[in-house]
């Protein structure tokens, strides 16, 4: 049976109860979110003066939209033309009218004072990333990586000042799945202050079930619990969106900024790529793409620390492969269609070294 969290509790409107605050606008995403939207919208109102909420639908089928229009000020854009989540962004940035904006996921819980402490370091930043974050699979585990500086804010759980995303900008086309990297590199290449705040925190919530189920372009995967592994149900789509990503990286994502560079499965990432294609519409990243023909590695060394039998033959067949493309790649879809992501973090560092990519 499909579990949907529901809110406990009293409905609290802040803008209603303290209406001698500055209410700001909060602006999200949405696409099949009826799991956690009416939780976190309790702890939205609960806690931040909406002056009023803009929702960008990508064609939910659920019972999102229902779920939305119990919300007082609530303005909702269904969006399906919109077919990545960097372009919906740029959409809705473009209706806030508040010199400070919200711009939240809807799966987020605000823990009690999130907008208060947020708020309290207005004066030192532009933009300020809800960086405590606690990781919901009904147990709760911090996500202590997220506090470090250089590292992506993962999700979207952020107070905005508006001008601080005048610049921001990018075509329909591959951004989806690194908005939040694209967000904060905006913001700082505009010569605005983005901070992490650790001082307060939010919820993150996931459950089972087959992601983005309205969009027969995106729903080529689905959440099962152990420790959540994210497993691939349509290989092609899954190819196809990862070409996407590869894409969205090269084309949008400056290597030489620190969270960028501070992840180097991107170079491997783009090597799915053509060549040309790189030249063409991201020469920056050319020199990342270029194999290194003089690593000095001991192979055998590094596979012998793999204690998965079926993972060191494949990662065997890696190392042995010089210039087929083809044969490269599709050892690589071996791997990633064999092991959970658990297993394949677990052994993350040392295909790494087999596969020679570049120090940063």
């Amino acid at each position: 049976m499909k579990h949907i969290d529901r809110p406990s509790g009293c409905f609290v409107d802040r803008h209603l109860t303290e209406p001698n605050l500055e209410s700001v606008d909060v602006i999200m995403l949405s696409l099949d979110a009826e799991d956690f939207l009416e939780k976190s919208l309790y702890t939205i109102y609960r806690e931040i003066p909406v002056n009023r909420l803009f929702v960008c639908d990508g064609g939910s089928k659920d019972q999102t939209l229902e779920l939305l229009e119990n919300f007082p000020r609530v303005e909702i854009h269904a969006r399906p033309d919109l077919k990545t989540a960097g372009k919906a962004l740029e959409f809705l940035f473009s209706l806030v009218t508040t010199e400070w904006f919200v711009l939240v996921d809807t799966d987020i819980e605000l823990f009690p004072g999130w907008f208060d402490e947020m708020s309290k370091n207005q004066h030192l930043y532009d933009a300020l990333e809800s960086s405590k974050r606690l990781r919901s699979f009904h147990f709760y585990r911090e996500d202590k990586p997220k506090l470090d500086e250089h590292c992506r804010s993962l999700d979207l759980c952020h107070l905005l000042r508006k001008k601080s995303i005048k610049n921001f900008h990018c075509d329909d086309d591959y951004m989806w799945r690194f908005t939040d990297i694209l967000l904060r590199q905006v913001i700082e290449t505009s010569g605005f202050k983005y901070g992490k705040i650790d001082t307060t925190s939010h919820i993150h919530n996931e459950t089972e079930s087959i992601r983005y189920q309205s969009d027969n372009t995106k729903n080529y995967e689905k959440i099962v619990f152990d420790e959540p592994q994210h497993v691939i149900i349509d290989i092609e789509k899954f190819k196809q969106w990862r070409v996407k990503h590869a894409k969205a990286i090269a084309k949008y994502l400056d290597p030489e900024h620190p969270i960028v560079k501070a992840d180097r499965g991107n170079e491997a990432v783009i090597k799915i790529l053509d060549r040309e294609w790189i030249i063409e519409n991201a020469p920056k990243w050319i020199k990342y793409y270029t194999p290194d023909d003089n690593k000095d590695l001991e192979v055998e060394s590094l596979v012998t620390q793999i204690g998965d039998e079926k993972m060191k033959k494949l990662v065997k067949e890696i190392a042995n492969l010089k210039n087929s493309n083809a044969e490269y790649q599709k050892t690589i879809d071996a791997i990633h269609n064999s092991f959970t992501w658990k297993t394949l973090r677990k052994y993350d560092k040392i295909i790494d070294k087999v596969l020679g990519r570049k120090e940063r």
